[in-house]
């Protein structure tokens, strides 16, 4: 017969556990609790997005460890003298995607039936990770901007192990610039000046394009880039982009003649029309139509980037390449042209 002794200290342990499972049957035992820490909190705490344009604030949250998922609330939006707002709380539609944009897309129709309207407040907070959007619909007539102080706003986020409150976070918009690179003042809206250290004085801003290898009529030097002036110019509501060209006398200049320009891969348009005095696209906006790398893209994707190219023989038989070129992009839907205006002195277009 075999006889196996237990030792006392085992056989307390094993009454302590069978009577701990008793316990919880009779008595429940509270559930773990998530984590929260003091130290949880935004590393950013002043915001001054453009408006008319999505802005998406991310990897701005620290949780130090807590716990989660955590839920976000944005609450007491006031202005600077603690007088409640209600602006930002303003719902408006706004176009989000609904299926993936592959810059691949062949119509118009297919771009837009990636998207649809959705109904969202101006200024959100993502209810889970704590991410703060601007949406597109917010503009200059519903929102305080510069020179404007904004607002103030407090965010409470909570999981099951308590909540916090972060106040006096700070929203001061610049006002509306519907195209980039821009002329425009971000706080007055009127056209920028800039030091001339060559006249003394202040001078109208104009953008300028990339300009290589185009040879001037008259003087037969290289034009800089400053020779060229770009004008943004919206003239309707549709969905069209238009591309100008102006001689020294603001006579059309013949996109024809930019001969060796891939009129198919310069812009994600459509139904491209091509006159004498203009080369036009049915496009959708904002362009470029999100931040990704594509055909007709910077290496970023965050602007557009278009090219004009031709060819003439040089001196000594030689090909000389000459190329005009612009990154930008345009936030505000509408019918617009980009105008390149060659203010000092033409492009030589004739071989030598």
């Amino acid at each position: 017969m075999n006889c196996r002794i237990f030792s006392p200290k085992l056989v307390y342990l094993l009454a302590f556990t069978l009577g701990l499972a008793g316990c919880k049957e009779w008595y429940p035992l509270p559930e773990d609790l998530d984590y929260l820490s003091d130290k949880a909190n935004y590393t950013q705490r002043v915001f001054t997005p453009v408006l008319g344009r999505t802005t998406l604030y991310s990897n701005i949250f620290n949780g130090d460890n807590s716990t989660i998922p955590m839920t976000f609330q944005i609450e007491n939006v006031r202005l600077r003298d603690g007088t409640p707002s209600s602006d930002l709380d303003q719902v408006k539609p706004v176009l989000v995607w609904t299926a993936a944009y592959t810059g691949e897309e062949t119509s118009l129709e297919e771009i837009e039936s990636k998207r649809k309207l959705e109904e969202r407040r101006l200024w959100e907070v993502r209810e889970k990770s704590g991410e703060l959007a601007l949406m597109s619909s917010a503009g200059n007539s519903l929102v305080r901007h510069q020179p404007d102080s904004g607002y103030l706003f407090d965010v409470r986020f909570f999981n099951s192990g308590g909540e916090r409150v972060i106040t006096d976070l700070e929203l001061i918009p610049f006002r509306e610039r519907p195209y980039e690179p821009s002329d425009k003042d971000p706080i007055t809206g009127i056209q920028r000046k800039v030091w001339d250290g060559t006249l003394g004085d202040s001078v109208l801003f104009y953008v300028h394009p990339g300009v290589s290898n185009i040879i001037g009529e008259d003087t037969d030097l290289p034009l800089e880039s400053e020779d060229v002036r770009v004008y943004f110019r919206r003239t309707g509501d549709g969905n069209s982009l238009r591309f100008r060209f102006l001689n020294k006398d603001s006579v059309e200049i013949n996109p024809a003649f930019f001969d060796i320009t891939r009129w198919d891969k310069l812009v994600h348009g459509f139904n491209r029309q091509m006159t004498e005095e203009y080369v036009q696209y049915d496009i959708a906006y904002p362009v470029p139509l999100i931040r990704m790398p594509t055909n007709y893209t910077t290496s970023d994707g965050s602007q557009a980037r278009v090219e004009f190219g031709y060819d003439r023989r040089g001196f000594g038989g030689f090909t000389q390449v000459g190329e005009l070129s612009l990154n930008f992009n345009i936030f505000q839907k509408g019918d617009w042209e980009i105008v390149f205006h060659f203010f000092y002195d033409n492009p030589k277009f004739q071989d030598e």
